[in-house]
This record gives structure tokens, sequence and C-alpha cells, in this order.
């Protein structure tokens, strides 16, 4: 029973002390990566800011500083594979590394 004991806490110390596997500046130099690959030629464009008119494409920017933006809210969009995109088919972590890197665009207030 000690031993068993004595395993379950070695397990629970390991994990506390086990680094995450990428940085929050990891997850946004992917997301650049990302964005620069697939994402540049509509929404990276020089002096870009929010959408004009109902063909108009928001740049990153623009998206980051919309009131009340939140990582999440950028990661639900991507998840709903909205219909005036390309379907990328991102994975999940590319989806929050993705959101993360257009979050970074934030202008702090």
């Amino acid at each position: 029973m000690v031993r068993v004991v004595a395993g379950v806490l070695a397990c629970a110390l390991a994990l506390v002390f086990v680094p995450p596997s990428a940085t929050a500046q990891d997850e946004v130099a992917k997301g650049q990566q990302l964005a620069q690959a697939l994402c540049a030629q509509c929404h990276l464009n020089e002096g870009q800011g929010e959408k004009q008119g109902p063909m108009g494409i928001p740049g990153f920017g623009a998206v980051a500083n919309r009131p009340h933006q939140t990582l999440d809210g950028i990661v639900a969009w991507l998840k709903s594979v909205p219909t005036m995109m390309p379907n990328h088919n991102l994975t999940q972590d590319e989806i929050y590394a993705l959101a993360a890197y257009i979050m970074s665009l934030r202008k702090r207030r």
C-alpha cells in the first residue's frame, strides 16, 4: 500500500514539474508561420484594417482589436469553418496557435 501511494505521489509530482510543451511565445511563433503560409494573401496586407463592405476582408490586426475580442472567440470562429474562408483543415493545435498569433497583434490599451 505504501508503494502504491508513493508511486502515485511520484507521478503527481512529475506532472507538476514537467514544463509545458510550448510556451506562449512558441505558440505565437507557430501561429505567425501558419498565418504567413495560409492567410497572408487575404489577412496580412499592409495598412489593412477592418473589413469594408459585404465582401471586405479584415486584417488580423483589426480582428485582434475588435471590442471584447478574446482568444476563445477566435478559436470558436476558426472551429466553425466559416463559409467565406477556405477550409485549411487546421488541427486543434494549429487553431490555437493561429488564434494566439492573432491576439498577439492586439494593441495594449
